[in-house]
């Protein structure tokens, strides 16, 4: 309920501010001009003045509370503002992880073959980053279906899918991490069973990948 109000506020005090403006302006065209009595006035002038100041308040709040520091997934280049999360799409938030994928390495294979989700350096706070990036690895395998990309899947160290592995289960995953890890250490030979479960999973990491992102919006700047 309390997420709710807080996603309704804005628009809330918006309301808020546009009537209490238009209340000022027919207090002061009728109640003031039209009173026949100078009490009915002063305290028409009174209620008009009351009327402004909540309507100055409440964009006053509406002007504090605006966001312009751009957050990696919402901000809007063209708009030169952050969109509200709820218009983010998963074709945006694609292309934003795309880009996130060169800032943490310099090629796929460095991806796979350097452990980058255990470099703290290339995390972010609290390693936001960290299950995101286990995410799109995994994703970009079924969406691109690049033969060297499943080959470096295939050939990953231990360690490496352990980390992924552990990247997914800090975002809350509990079943996919262990058939992920299980898959990995009984199906080597078996590069059909791999594909087969990371395809399978495609839309499942999809919409894993906007949960995640749309629950931590707010460490994303």
């Amino acid at each position: 309920m309390s997420s709710l109000l807080k996603k309704k506020l804005p628009l809330i005090m918006k309301i808020a501010a546009v009537v209490a403006l238009v209340g000022a302006i027919l207090m002061f065209i009728f109640p003031v001009l039209q009173a026949d009595a100078t009490y009915k006035r002063v305290f028409g002038i009174i209620i008009m003045i009351l009327m402004l100041a909540l309507s100055a308040l409440a964009f006053f709040y509406l002007w504090l509370g605006r966001d312009t520091e751009p957050n990696f997934f919402l901000f809007d280049r063209q708009k030169k503002r952050n969109i509200s999360v709820d218009e983010l799409s998963f074709t945006v938030a694609n292309e934003r992880l795309a880009f996130l994928l060169t800032a943490v390495s310099e090629s796929v294979e460095e991806l796979w073959t350097e452990n980058v989700l255990e470099n703290e350096l290339k995390l972010g706070y609290r390693r936001v980053y960290r299950p995101l990036i286990a995410y799109k690895m995994l994703y970009d395998l079924a969406d691109k279906n690049i033969e060297s990309y499943w080959s470096y899947l295939e050939n990953a160290t231990p360690e490496t899918v352990a980390s992924i592995a552990s990247a997914l289960e800090q975002a809350g995953e509990k079943e996919m991490p262990r058939a992920f890890t299980f898959i990995m250490e009984n199906y080597r030979s078996d590069s059909e069973k791999i594909r087969s479960f990371v395809c399978g999973n495609a839309k499942y990491i999809r919409g894993r990948i906007m949960a995640y992102i749309k629950r931590n919006i707010e460490l994303f700047y």
